[in-house]
């Protein structure tokens, strides 16, 4: 079952297409981190010869906080979310990529109609999601494995070309870092794919995955308005949670670091996944295929 699962994404041109989209939003990312330092030092020296304005104060902060010498920034390069230095927790294209990737996984056979023959050579339709698990989770783990050398690449990039910059992490933060966003990842994955299953209509499902991506970041912003940013609830939705545990903690714009902590944060995104896959698993076990 897991072969022939994964025979169906490596033939569908979809889950190549969002493989290079991820890849190239990776790329995107460590280029503006790289070129971001040498923008805002050129803005900070137009400023001393300027009048004073807001950005006077604001752009000292923003060049520290994107120093590339400094293992805060280097560890974000690292990030396999693509959060860049700042881990701001936003969403970006890899997220979305995952949740996709996995929404498509689970509707596929559904569109096609494909699912009525997989049930019929595999009546155990647990077999059947747990092949569909575990060929997305090899799907989503591969991709990651690409944005990793994207982001060591990046990071190797802005060493190299920061003047009097060295590598501030040691190969436990590397490993650690990228193990934490792999992890985050497949489980992106099987969320989509927990959705899929649920909805089974491949458009209202890629919706369904695409809403919560943007939705949520909305939500927090009005939350810590009105909250005044005191709130921390919304700290435990899953695509935040997500971000925190790749990132290994969570921080605003301008820094802003927040309680929840690593492993607590992956605990909450696995408890997210077995609440958002078993439903789709109790759902597939009950009803009609067609």
């Amino acid at each position: 079952m897991f072969r022939a699962e994964i025979l169906k994404l490596r033939s569908t041109r979809s889950a190549w297409v969002i493989g290079i989209v991820a890849l190239a939003g990776a790329v995107l990312v460590q280029a503006l981190t790289v070129v971001m330092p040498r923008v805002l030092d050129r803005l900070d020296r137009l400023d001393a010869l300027t009048s004073p304005g807001p950005a006077t104060d604001l752009v000292p902060d923003l060049v520290a906080l994107t120093d590339l010498g400094t293992a805060g920034a280097q560890r974000g390069m690292l990030d396999l979310l693509g959060n860049g230095p700042s881990g701001t927790g936003s969403v970006g294209v890899a997220t979305l990529c995952m949740l996709i990737l996995g929404a498509l996984a689970g509707t596929t056979d559904f569109r096609t109609g494909g699912i009525v023959p997989t049930a019929l050579v595999v009546p155990s339709r647990t077999r059947v999601l747990l092949g569909k698990a575990a060929a997305t989770a090899v799907a989503a783990a591969t991709i990651g494995v690409g944005l990793a050398l994207v982001s060591a690449l990046g990071l190797a990039t802005a060493v190299l070309s920061t003047p009097g910059a060295g590598l501030a992490v040691d190969g436990g933060d590397v490993l650690g870092t990228w193990a934490r966003g792999l992890a985050v990842l497949v489980a992106f994955a099987w969320l989509g794919l927990g959705v899929g299953i649920l909805v089974r209509n491949q458009v209202a499902a890629i919706v369904v995955v695409v809403a919560v991506a943007f939705v949520e970041p909305l939500v927090q912003a009005v939350v810590a308005l009105v909250s005044a940013g005191t709130s921390s609830a919304l700290t435990w939705l899953p695509l935040t949670l997500g971000a925190t545990a790749s990132a290994g903690q969570a921080a605003g714009l301008l820094g802003d670091v927040a309680t929840t902590g690593a492993a607590a944060a992956l605990a909450g995104l696995a408890a997210w996944v077995a609440v958002v896959l078993g439903s789709g698993a109790v759902t597939f076990s009950r009803r009609d295929l067609l």
